[in-house]
């Protein structure tokens, strides 16, 4: 299949229009004829139309990217950021999906980022991004009008010969960490290399990421390095990164490597 993936421009985003524009007008005739016949078996499922504006606004004031699936010279989908992703209804059945989809994950490799969040509609999606590898909560299902998904985008790195030091590092949401018995939601322990300057590489990294909430909360970080806590404070104070903690392109907290010097255990 010979197929390229390229920035979006002017004429593509037309292109797109075009197509989108014929699904939508497909779409009201099919939900006239449903609400005619009194609401009668599954409701149409519609398109990405009525998005398509607002995401032409954001790349057109450079606040997001658009990059278009071309196949035989022909824009057949389209993917915007991580909010959006179609595939011209002609042209579905292809594996084009999970060429946008694959596409969408390596990008956010590349960008740094710890998970992939993603918001599916409609419902009849969920199969398609659950073969993705992406894991579906329901607790937080109708979450802006899809499902909340996610799918975690692991790093190891290879330790070397030094010292090895035990270490856990604990994520905590704020209710947790003032209760009497503090438990994280997300929790890593293993043993890490004792570098050269002192600083503790770990063979993974520890990502702050708690799929029940939207992430706009104040957590703390708990580190222990040899049985001992060195930190335990909130995730986004200086002194959390002077231990090592650090926000990547998706705004998720995580560590790579602890700084035992900085500690500091109050709060």
């Amino acid at each position: 299949m010979a197929y390229r993936i390229i920035p979006a421009d002017e004429s593509l985003l037309a292109e797109i229009e075009t197509w989108l524009d014929a699904e939508e007008a497909n779409y009201q005739r099919a939900y006239q004829e449903w609400e005619e016949a009194d609401y009668q078996g599954d409701a149409p499922i519609r398109g990405f139309r009525c998005n398509w504006d607002s995401a032409k606004k954001g790349w057109r004031e450079g606040r997001s990217k658009i990059h278009c699936l071309i196949v035989d010279g022909r824009a057949v989908g389209f993917l915007d950021g991580t909010d959006i992703l179609e595939i011209n209804p002609d042209h579905r059945g292809h594996g084009y999906g999970q060429i946008l989809a694959d596409f969408m994950i390596q990008s956010a490799w590349e960008e740094g980022r710890s998970v992939v969040e993603i918001e599916i509609a409609p419902s009849s999606a969920e199969p398609f991004w659950k073969h993705m590898g992406f894991s579906l909560v329901a607790e937080r299902e109708g979450y802006g009008g899809g499902t909340f998904a996610y799918k975690i985008l692991p790093r190891t790195f290879t330790l070397g010969d030094g010292d090895r030091v035990n270490y856990k590092i604990g994520f905590f949401s704020e209710k947790a960490r003032y209760s009497d018995d503090p438990k994280p939601f997300a929790e890593f322990v293993g043993d890490g290399e004792r570098l050269s300057d002192g600083r503790i590489q770990l063979p993974e990294r520890a990502y702050c990421f708690n799929p029940l909430d939207d992430q706009h909360v104040d957590y703390f970080v708990k580190i222990e390095v040899d049985g001992e806590v060195i930190h335990f404070d909130k995730a986004k104070y200086e002194e959390s990164g002077l231990c090592g903690v650090q926000r990547d392109a998706g705004y998720d907290f995580y560590i790579e490597r602890v700084n035992p010097a900085s500690g500091n255990v109050a709060r």
